[in-house]
């Protein structure tokens, strides 16, 4: 129960941060309410958070693991959200979503310097998720690309990495 209260607080300031971003990048009027978009795909990624909880993921201690931002559609722009350090043998969730414009919103990890993919998920879906372990520790990019949404507008698209805690031998 404490952990899911932890989750809250911590994207309602996530939320908080991200909409004072995204109304500077945002090329709609200020009366279009961002927040609300915000707020909508963080419903949807809340929910595969939950999910992800229940499998054994959580969140990193002391890292940063979620990022997002005002994405323009596109069949071939892929936008890098964060690099993370991945710890080798740790097994790792990917997560992403998009708000209610958000038709398809795809997620892929790189290795950082041969920019070689990981793992990646493409299915038509406003919400992806990934599993990858990786076979030696290093620095990956997650990035995420919105394939299509309603209208073809811009959507807030939101992504997450969670770990499980290693097995003892």
């Amino acid at each position: 129960r404490r952990e899911s209260g932890m989750h809250r607080f911590t994207c309602l300031l996530f939320i908080a941060a991200l909409a004072g971003m995204l109304t500077i990048l945002d090329s709609r009027p200020a009366n279009a309410q961002q927040g609300k978009y915000i707020t909508e795909a963080t419903v949807r990624l809340s929910k595969l958070v939950d999910a992800a909880n229940k499998a054994g993921y959580s969140l990193q201690d002391n890292s940063f693991s979620i990022g997002g931002g005002w994405i323009q559609q596109s069949r071939d722009r892929w936008v890098a959200i964060f690099t993370v350090e991945l710890q080798e043998g740790t097994k790792y969730r990917f997560l992403a979503a998009g708000d209610v414009d958000a038709q398809d919103v795809d997620i892929e990890v790189a290795q950082v310097g041969t920019n070689k993919i990981v793992a990646r998920d493409v299915a038509e879906d406003p919400v992806a998720t990934v599993d990858f372990t990786p076979q030696s520790t290093g620095r990956h990019v997650v990035r995420v690309r919105l394939y299509a949404s309603a209208n073809n507008v811009p959507c807030v698209c939101l992504a997450i990495v969670m770990s499980q805690a290693p097995t003892k031998n």
